[in-house]
């Protein structure tokens, strides 16, 4: 291979095998005003990937305002604002989270529309290619297509793909045996390791599978191109719309997977695909299942894991007013139709009426806390901001 000359500089990329490779690293190289770093960043997989909650917060992450308000009293509740964004530290829980709800919702829909028993079948199996065949961003994207494909080929016959770029080493893994901490390994390195992850773990890129699948056929390396297909295992049987067992077991297998999910470094370019039956070209949950039932599943599986705060299971759980003792709160969005009740601002008072206006309006941006207190950083800080409001 030759060398590539550019910018008065010579790039030597001998060390790239593949010929699509090549022309890859070519195409970036001929962009003037990149420099070598930069080309290296763009192109190479490895460097270009991370992992959630390995980036920045949003702007306005972690500052605290007004969130709830006390149905019976007007009693103010405060909670910091979340970006929610994948690449935030605090968000990443959060972000896994509602993917686990996302992908769990659709597959379940998917499997609601099956006739009970085998065609309900849902399997988590992952797809591996040959070392070495995904180092680029592209090969990545590319890889994709290989991966689900070889699974419609092993009887996968719809689902969801989720990359995964990096395994833990061996060392690393002998090293969280022997801690035995109570937590996955992929938190324990994440959180309590003082390294960076990226000591900890190795380049080898693979794809997770969940899909509706009646029967896997077995692995066959050197009838696939080299790359190994390994069913993992099972979910649980689906047997209806309440049925939480089979939606806890779901949520629980797709937030593992979320959490160390890989993706690119500053983009938003999911790290997830649909395919077969239940790409979003062949599938809209809305119109297969009948009216109200993917409500029920919305609901249902929301209430498993606790990501729905107007759920009766969590209204019961609720933190208790300190004023009057109620348990019933609403967001501060809803302020505004409250405050519109004359009987029941009668009710709270008019200095709670007071405090409910300023708060509201300084939740939806219509005053402004005085410098110092704009970005209050702790529930103090935020009381203090509506005092001086008031």
């Amino acid at each position: 291979m030759s060398t590539l000359e550019w910018g008065g500089l010579v790039q030597d990329w001998t060390h790239l095998d593949d010929e699509d490779e090549s022309n890859e690293v070519a195409e970036i190289v001929q962009q003037p005003g990149r420099w070598q770093e930069e080309i290296e960043y763009s192109v190479y997989a490895e460097s270009s990937m991370t992992l959630p909650g390995q980036g920045e917060k949003g702007p306005n992450c972690g500052v605290w305002k007004p969130a709830e308000f006390c149905d019976n009293c007007a009693e103010i509740a405060y909670a910091p604002n979340r970006c929610g964004r994948r690449s935030c530290p605090d968000c990443r829980g959060e972000w896994t989270k509602e993917r686990a709800v996302g992908i769990t919702k659709r597959i379940s829909a998917a499997r609601h529309t099956e006739q009970p028993g085998i065609d309900r079948r849902t399997i988590h199996a992952v797809m591996s290619p040959p070392e070495g065949k995904i180092r680029t961003l592209q090969q990545v994207y590319d890889g994709y297509r290989d991966a689900y494909r070889l699974a419609e080929k092993k009887g996968v016959r719809g689902g969801v793909a989720v990359f995964h770029g990096f395994r833990v080493k061996n060392d690393v893994q002998e090293q969280y045996q022997a801690a035995d901490p109570d937590m996955g390994i992929w938190r324990w390195l994440l959180d309590v390791r003082p390294e960076s992850w990226r000591d900890l773990t190795y380049w080898s890129p693979h794809y997770h599978i969940i899909g509706l699948c009646r029967e896997f056929e077995a692995d066959d390396p050197d009838a696939q191109d080299g790359w190994v297909a390994r069913r993992v295992r099972s979910f649980t049987p689906y047997e209806g719309l309440r049925d939480r067992e089979a939606y806890n077991d779901l949520v629980g297998g797709v937030r593992y997977l979320m959490s160390h999910a890989t993706f690119e470094t500053d983009t938003t370019r999911d790290c997830v695909r649909w395919f077969g039956e239940l790409a979003t070209t062949n599938f809209q949950p809305e119109e297969a299942l009948s009216d109200g039932a993917y409500g029920v599943i919305d609901r249902v599986v929301r209430e498993v894991v606790g990501a729905d705060a107007k759920s009766s299971e969590n209204e019961e759980e609720s933190d208790e007013c300190e004023c009057c003792g109620s348990r019933s709160w609403s967001p501060i969005w809803d302020a505004g139709g409250a405050l519109s009740d004359p009987r029941w601002c009668d009710q709270i008072g008019r200095e709670k009426e007071r405090r409910l206006v300023a708060a509201f309006e300084w939740a939806i941006g219509e005053r402004v806390p005085p410098p110092g207190l704009r970005k209050a950083r702790t529930e103090e800080e935020a009381r203090d901001a509506l005092k001086e409001l008031l």
